[in-house]
């Protein structure tokens, strides 16, 4: 295996170590959920989105797609579009990781029109997680593209920025998340099946 090849699979450690914890837990408490795990994205097919939406995503953004690509998704039958499929929704709030392709249409999106107010939504934000295509996506995650920080939006409004100063801190805060569903509190969510889903 030759060093070109080692460094492109090489993730940083914060961000490689943080995934991994959850990827290590759906593994062995909800393996439907894990299997729900997109595949790793390649260099060119992100390069390829980022060139669309016109930045270039944060290094730990791209370190995370390139050992898994958000979720799969599932077609909707009325217009095409891919949304998140119900075993991949296991962020609180039933969810999901978005892959490439959902990342690109929702900055698209997203982004205001000629006549549309500028200060709404900047190109910098790239949205990473949302609720389920079948809720309408009104609410989710991105990661700004110039600071690493997380910031949220809801329902057509940017509620929360810098609510985590990076996506290493994000992932640790949906694992703390996910093992309080094995904990003594109750939590809004649990395991059906090998799948995480609301109660």
């Amino acid at each position: 295996m030759n060093s070109a090849f080692l460094m492109e699979v090489c993730v940083p450690s914060d961000i490689g170590e943080s995934w991994q914890r959850v990827v290590s837990w759906l593994r062995e408490y909800a393996p439907v959920s894990h299997r729900a795990l997109g595949d790793a994205a390649r260099e060119e097919e992100i390069a390829a989105v980022e060139e669309k939406a016109g930045v270039r995503f944060p290094e730990d953004l791209r370190a995370y797609l390139k050992v898994n690509n958000g979720t799969v998704t599932r077609l909707d039958g009325s217009n095409g579009l891919a949304g998140s499929c119900p075993e991949g929704e296991f962020l609180v709030g039933g969810w999901a990781l978005l892959p490439l392709s959902s990342i690109e249409r929702l900055h698209h999106q997203m982004m205001p029109g000629p006549s549309e107010d500028k200060g709404y939504w900047r190109k910098e934000w790239i949205p990473f997680a949302a609720e389920s295509y079948a809720c309408g996506e009104m609410y989710g995650f991105f990661v700004d593209a110039e600071t690493g920080s997380v910031g949220q939006w809801s329902d057509g409004d940017v509620e929360t920025m810098d609510l985590f100063p990076d996506l290493s801190e994000f992932f640790a805060s949906v694992l703390e998340d996910l093992e309080r569903i094995l904990g003594p509190e109750e939590t809004s969510q649990r395991i059906q099946d090998g799948c995480v889903t609301l109660q």
